[in-house]
């Protein structure tokens, strides 16, 4: 199964321009597929300790958030960025 992860954190200034775009469709529906067939899981934790551990888990010790993990294994780590991929996957509303 394809699966992309999105990593975020409460007390985020970065991961609330990526919260903000997302589609809460995407992000509610288990049966969402991206435009490329994916899944979508995002991840939002409420502490930095916590944030930690669960980036540790996935195999992403040292990195920071917000992070995308691509079904394809790429990591995109700039909001700007991000929210590039969201849109174009088809989980971020687009501006208008």
């Amino acid at each position: 199964m394809k699966i992309d992860r999105l990593f975020l954190e409460r007390n985020c200034p970065d991961c609330a321009v990526v919260r903000a775009a997302l589609e809460m469709g995407a992000v509610t529906e288990d049966e969402f597929e991206g435009e490329s067939g994916q899944a979508f899981h995002v991840f939002s934790s409420l502490s930095n300790e916590a944030t930690k551990e669960l980036l540790t888990k996935f195999g992403l010790e040292g990195k920071v958030v917000p992070i995308l993990v691509t079904h394809s294994g790429d990591l995109i780590d700039k909001p700007g960025k991000i929210n590039v991929y969201l849109q174009r996957e088809g989980m971020a509303d687009v501006a208008e």
